[in-house]
């Protein structure tokens, strides 16, 4: 009897969990389909993108380029989490879920 119990109160807990992982990584879908997210990214590729016009190939300013674009998107991810309410960590575990369902039309395009 307890161990029924038992297995129906960590079936819950583990089905909250999945509720919550769900529901974050929805809330970053929604993220990075807004302006808030899609502004600064757009401005970013825009300001930078006369630098790949050229016929030569430039590696160590590709390569600084990359870097300040990892740090535009890192700072975004921290500022998502940080009005989340979350942690990287948990966002990461969220978007594992990507991998183990099927998208939307929708969620694949945005």
């Amino acid at each position: 009897m307890l161990k029924r119990f038992s297995s129906k109160r960590a079936k819950n807990a583990e089905e909250s969990e999945a509720k919550e992982k769900k529901k974050l990584l929805d809330k970053f879908l929604e993220f990075i389909s807004s302006s808030i997210w899609n502004i600064p990214v757009a401005c970013f590729i825009e300001d930078r993108s006369t630098v790949f016009d050229r016929q030569q190939m430039e590696t160590e300013v590709y390569e600084h380029i990359h870097k300040e674009y990892s740090n535009l998107i890192d700072t975004l991810i921290e500022c998502f989490c940080d009005d989340s309410g979350t942690t990287p960590q948990k966002l990461t575990e969220a978007l594992k879920i990507l991998d183990q369902q099927n998208l939307t039309l929708r969620q694949r395009v945005s």
